[in-house]
This record gives structure tokens, sequence and C-alpha cells, in this order.
């Protein structure tokens, strides 16, 4: 950790995985926070124009049903977002469920509670999953808990 740094996207990148670009970071951090595992850019079996494929979507969310969070950073891009149509179509194909993320939904005051709202309306839920909370600490957490193992969000390992 960088300690004389001033912003807090340079203290944290020691303990972040490579995010690819700021609105993955956003999402990662959202997701971060609200205490729910991920995997960034976990191979994926995909079978996609008549042939076995590896895909690494953005996120992963192994506690949700392995449900699939993409972000499409760059909408004003026609071939881009043909892009973004096709992985739509082939994660439905495969029975994949996935949520996509575009940069007007990281947006304006309320956008965790939109973008969780979305993660949650994608119908893969676990009954345990209490929702997010208003504002989440850190401190909430109980003495000498321990993350999963799987998320990979700061780079945690044991």
């Amino acid at each position: 950790m960088k300690v004389g740094a001033s912003r807090l996207e340079d203290r944290l990148a020691p303990w972040e995985p490579p995010y690819r670009s700021r609105g993955e970071a956003q999402v990662g951090r959202l997701l971060d926070r609200y205490g729910i595992p991920f995997f960034y850019e976990h191979p994926t079996a995909v079978h996609d124009r008549g042939r076995r494929r590896i895909w690494r979507p953005d996120f992963t969310l192994p506690t949700y049903a392995r449900l699939i969070v993409e972000y499409a950073g760059m909408p004003d891009r026609p071939e881009y977002m043909a892009g973004v149509r096709h992985k739509k179509k082939a994660y439905a194909a495969n029975g994949l469920a996935a949520v996509f993320l575009y940069p007007r939904d990281l947006r304006g005051r309320d956008w965790p509670q939109h973008v969780l709202a979305k993660i949650a309306g994608a119908g893969r839920i676990p009954s345990s999953h209490k929702g997010p909370m208003r504002y989440p600490a850190r401190s909430a957490a109980p003495r000498g808990a321990r993350r999963p193992l799987y998320c990979q969000s700061r780079g945690y390992r044991r």
C-alpha cells in the first residue's frame, strides 16, 4: 500500500486484481464492499458458433449460482456493441445467467443500489442473502471472520 498516496485508487492498487478499466474496478470494489465473493476473469467454457471456446467474463459470482457480470464500457462504438449482443446471445444459448452493466449504470447518487438491484433481478440470489446494507462497514463483521478462499477481490490467499 502506498502510504503517502493521495488517491484511494493508488492506495488500493496493490491489493486488487489488475482491472482492465476504471468501470471494472468500480464494479469490483462494489462487490467487495458488500461482501459478494467473485472471480475476476475466471475461465468459462462456452459453445459458440459450433465450437467450444474459453471466455473470461469480467466477474463470476460463485455464490449467486455462477452469475456472470460483464461491464460493457464502450457503448458508443457500434462494433463493440455488436460483440456485446453476441455475448448476450451466447450466454443465453449456453444457459448462463448474465448481467451487463454500462457506464450509465455506474453514475448518479444511487448507482450502487441500482447495480445490486440488477444483480438481484437476475433471479439468482441465494435465500440466505439478506440484501445490501444501506451503509456497509468493515467493522460490522464479527472478530476473527475470514473471507472465503475463492474471493479474489483483494488477492487474499491462505
